[in-house]
């Protein structure tokens, strides 16, 4: 681990502060460093000339864990403002994000706030802030310059229409598996190319007054829709490519038409199992034709239908029979 911890003998009381240095790395404006901790009001130091840092997280249990739970200006200032940050893993619960900063991934912590200023111009482009505890999204709407934006694996209930309105850069939103279950359609830029929010509460799809001529890319798959217009769909997003739309509260042959209007289209529709191998692990399952499908739901083979054909037939004309013998007794 490379960081030295340097003693500072204050006039009132000792300090520790934390002099951090660069791992090994071929290109000379990365810096990776293998371990921080940091609280407001720490002493730290970082080496200079560096435009971006990665923290590395801790990958056995030999290594020290990284622990950083408030990013604020200080700590910024102290890594002399580089333009990308990496620091996944460090049990961050709070946020002050740069105004100068490009690039900002901050995944998989805790963070439940992030802090911006309404007197700030923000230039970061990406932002990844997937698997955190975040609930209110307001900040976002001052992040103008987005061009691609990670909110999968939070705690977000509803997104203010507001909030999308001013991210005209905006191309690719991620908000899977989150509680959602509006989404303002006539509020989403119309630049955007690439819309997943899969596994959400999204219960209605309004496409009224909506553009998105840009868009390729669109997951609804596992969501409480009950109907979806794909006529509709298609006139709102002519350039779309790839479309994820199974819903368990829509009927197998409502899907069906669903899939060959969009085949008719050109359009790439995802069976709803895209993980196959589960089938397999349902006993209520069976995999037919490439299609993973309940047991009720089954396609009754020819040989089958003859099968029961003759059956029935033969239940019949034993019942005739049996009628006939009954007929018969009676009248002796």
């Amino acid at each position: 681990m490379q960081r030295h911890l340097i003693w500072f003998n204050l006039l009132f009381a000792g300090t520790l502060a934390f002099n951090y240095q660069c791992l090994p790395h071929p290109i000379a404006s990365v810096c990776i460093i293998d371990f921080i901790s940091y609280s407001p009001g720490d002493l730290v130091t970082f080496p200079t000339n560096y435009q971006e840092y990665h923290f590395k997280s801790a990958h056995s249990m030999t290594e020290f864990e990284s622990l950083v739970t408030y990013f604020d200006d200080a700590l910024y200032q102290a890594m002399h403002q580089p333009l990308r940050i990496e620091m996944e893993r460090v049990f961050m619960e709070e946020l002050t994000l740069p105004p100068a900063l490009l690039l900002g991934n901050f995944a998989s912590n805790i963070i439940h706030s992030v802090n911006v200023s309404s007197d700030q111009n923000y230039r970061i482009a990406y932002l990844d802030l997937e698997s955190n505890r975040l609930r209110n999204i307001e900040f976002v709407s001052k992040l103008v310059k987005l061009e691609i934006l990670h909110l999968e694996r939070n705690m977000i209930g509803s997104i203010p229409g507001s909030v999308l309105s001013s991210l005209t850069e905006l191309k690719h939103l991620y908000l899977q598996r989150n509680f959602i279950a509006t989404i303002p359609w006539n509020e989403l830029p119309r630049g955007l190319i690439h819309l997943d929010c899969f596994a959400n509460f999204v219960d209605v799809v309004e496409f009224t007054n909506v553009s998105l001529p840009s868009l390729e890319y669109l997951n609804l798959r596992y969501n409480k829709l009950s109907a979806i217009n794909v006529t509709a769909l298609l006139l709102v997003a002519p350039k779309l490519k790839d479309v994820y739309l199974f819903n368990d509260r829509v009927n197998e042959s409502r899907m069906d038409e669903i899939k060959a209007e969009l085949a008719e289209n050109n359009i790439s529709f995802v069976e709803k199992y895209e993980y196959w191998h589960l089938c397999f692990q349902n006993s209520n399952l069976k995999y037919v034709d490439g299609r993973c499908l309940r047991y009720e739901e089954l396609p009754i083979t020819t040989g089958k239908a003859v099968l029961l054909s003759c059956v029935t037939i033969g239940v019949a004309v034993l019942f005739a029979y049996i009628l006939l013998l009954f007929y018969r007794h009676m009248n002796r």
